[in-house]
C-alpha cells in the first residue's frame, strides 16, 4: 500500500520533452532526405507511406515503410539540436 502511494505521488514529478515527432502528414517527403547511396548502382530502395496490416485509423496511423525487397535503404530527417548536459 505504501509503495503504491509513493509511486502515485511521484508520478506528477516526471516530465519529458519531445525532441522529435513526425505524423507523416502531407508533405512528409519534403521533410525527409532520402539517401543517394547506391543510387548509381540502381540498388537503392524506395519508400512508401502506408498504415501497415493492422491499424485503427488508416490516415492517422500511417508511416513510411520500405516498398521493395533486397534493396539498400537510407533516410533521415532534421531536428533541432539539443544537449543532455545541464
Amino acid at each position: 500500500m505504501l509503495r503504491s502511494l509513493t509511486c502515485l505521488s511521484t508520478a506528477g514529478l516526471v516530465a519529458g520533452k519531445i525532441y522529435f515527432s513526425e505524423t507523416f502528414s502531407d508533405g512528409w517527403e519534403d521533410r525527409w532526405t532520402v539517401s543517394q547511396w547506391k543510387k548509381d548502382e540502381g540498388t537503392d530502395g524506395k519508400w512508401k507511406l502506408a498504415a501497415g496490416k493492422w491499424f485503427n485509423d488508416e490516415k492517422e496511423d500511417a508511416g513510411i515503410q520500405t516498398a521493395e525487397d533486397s534493396k539498400f535503404f537510407g533516410i533521415s530527417a532534421g531536428f533541432d539540436s539539443f544537449s543532455n548536459e545541464k
